[in-house]
């Protein structure tokens, strides 16, 4: 789980290598984001093109945590790391393609055009 002034690798072609979790979004009495929730993040280390976006403020959405999910049906699992996807405006990843699995609750509603390449 994700919590405030940790530091993460975002999990997507951006260019970003490092961003630090500023704020847990839509969890207000919550400490940790869990899959699925908005995260407030800083951009840290960014390849050398990209400097002009380094230290900026965007949102992020926990894509995978470490922290066991259970699904309606009984199967429960888990990842080794934690991981996010950095986000633009109207939910859109800002790197082109998502590396690594994630899970299937994550291709619904909102999230579709930020996880159209993993399935």
């Amino acid at each position: 789980m994700f919590q405030k002034n940790s530091f993460s690798a975002p999990s997507d072609t951006s260019g970003v290598f490092l961003v630090k979790i500023i704020q847990t979004r839509r969890c207000s009495f919550r400490k940790h984001a869990k899959t699925g929730k908005f995260l407030r993040v800083v951009l840290r280390q960014t390849k050398p093109h990209l400097l002009r976006r380094r230290k900026k403020r965007m949102r992020g959405l926990t894509i995978r945590t470490s922290h066991k999910f259970f699904r309606k049906d009984g199967m429960t699992f888990k990842f080794d790391y934690n991981a996010l996807v950095i986000l633009r405006r109207r939910m859109n990843t800002l790197g082109r393609e998502v590396i690594g699995p994630t899970s299937k609750e994550m291709k619904i509603k909102k999230f579709r055009k930020s996880v159209m390449y993993i399935f």
